[in-house]
């Protein structure tokens, strides 16, 4: 017996940026399969963010218009307000609204720390963190005045988990993380829900170091798991967690999702019990490091209120 499909998107609008290729276009065939009407940003740049192909948004758009599907292309850059604006108007003007922003697009480089040239610096932490703050800023007046949007941010654990040669890239999707937070509860009040996924999956940006030649990809992922092959699945195995969140029955907001190879999982940032003593001396601290890195009974905090929350309580 197949599994329930249930989780219906006819008529919604969902744009996803970078939806031309990997996870991107996995996103944007998933949900015109259930019925939404996409629109697929991508530039067609290479993995690092050069060059300029506009063919491969419409790729996708053809694959979902001969499945019978709705969509259309655009090739405006996020990485600015003037092209997240024109994205956004694509949207509008091609179906009259928005109702689901993917803010996926991303690149990929490797350097460490005394080798990352500023050029890359900065082309990271424009396309990943100014494509997440200018699509949302630019979306949000259309989810303000409607009633209501969802927002799925794509952050990394190669941010809140670190990875040697991906400064530059952890640190951009780190501050995706953060901003999502912030979208959350800024948009609560307007029925904006915004959510973030960190996920694992092969795709264009780092098959060449699974791949070198030396092996093939099979047509089972889940053996070559197994095996040993390759360390996670493809992206196809990803983007339910983002339909999942974009749905309007789904009800947490604010929080991010690892999702890699079939398996789905919270990830938080929490604030342990710690070391109490309002006049504490260094001394102090280097004789209860322990107490103070030992989580014990973690806070989960919601916002920075819910840490100082904690405090006065303590002079008591």
């Amino acid at each position: 017996m197949g599994k329930s499909i249930d989780m219906r998107f006819d008529g919604t609008v969902v744009l996803v940026t970078g939806g031309g290729r990997g996870l991107g276009r996995e996103h944007a065939l998933q949900f015109a399969a259930r019925g939404a009407n996409v629109v697929v940003n991508d530039l067609g740049v290479t993995s690092d963010g050069d060059g300029n192909d506009v063919s491969v948004a419409q790729t996708v758009v053809d694959e979902i218009l001969a499945a019978g599907g709705r969509a259309v292309a655009d090739t405006h850059s996020v990485a600015d307000r003037s092209g997240a604006e024109a994205v956004i108007a694509t949207a509008v003007d091609s179906f009259g609204r928005i109702d689901v922003l993917v803010n996926n697009a991303g690149i990929i480089s490797y350097g460490t720390l005394s080798e990352l040239t500023d050029d890359q610096w900065h082309r990271m932490q424009s396309v990943t963190v100014d494509g997440a703050y200018f699509m949302s800023r630019a979306a949000w007046p259309e989810f303000v005045k409607q009633g209501g949007g969802r927002i799925v941010n794509t952050t990394s654990n190669a941010g809140f988990a670190g990875c040697p040669q991906l400064g530059h890239y952890g640190t951009a999707k780190l501050a995706v993380a953060g901003l999502t937070k912030t979208l959350a509860q800024e948009g609560a009040e307007f029925g904006i829900v915004a959510n973030a996924i960190a996920p694992m999956a092969i795709t264009r940006m780092n098959r060449d170091a699974f791949f070198d030649g030396s092996a093939s990809e099979s047509d089972d992922w889940q053996a070559d798991l197994r095996s040993g092959k390759v360390p996670m699945g493809p992206a196809e195995i990803v983007s339910p967690t983002v339909l999942w969140l974009a749905h309007p029955s789904t009800d947490v907001n604010g929080e991010i999702f690892s999702t890699s190879s079939g398996k789905v999982a919270r990830v938080a940032f929490v604030v342990g019990e710690g070391h109490f003593d309002p006049n504490h001396t260094p001394e102090d601290l280097r004789d209860n490091a322990k107490t103070i890195r030992e989580l014990g009974n973690f806070l989960d905090p919601k916002s920075t209120g819910d840490e100082l929350a904690v405090i006065p309580p303590l002079f008591a």
